[in-house]
């Protein structure tokens, strides 16, 4: 397979634009902004944890609820 040159061109360009943008906006916050920005971040994707947990909790829990009001004497679910 060999690589076209304007594609090896174009992607290095593409590359080095990212590179640039990237560049300019991680150095834009001081590292004291950075770290607010950090554990912001960090408690954003603690709460979107426990509320997507809380969720499919809820959810199987309503799973079992339904199955023993339909099963009420299901082998396994007593206990003897």
């Amino acid at each position: 397979m060999s690589i076209d040159m304007s594609k090896l061109a174009s992607g290095a360009a593409y590359g080095a634009s990212a590179g640039t943008i990237a560049n300019g906006l991680l150095t834009r916050l001081s590292p004291d902004e950075w770290s607010a920005v950090g554990v912001l971040a960090g408690i954003l994707v603690a709460l979107l944890t426990l509320g997507i947990n809380w969720y499919y909790k809820r959810k199987a829990t309503l799973a079992q609820i339904k199955a023993l009001q339909r099963w009420p004497t299901a082998p396994g679910l007593t206990e003897e």
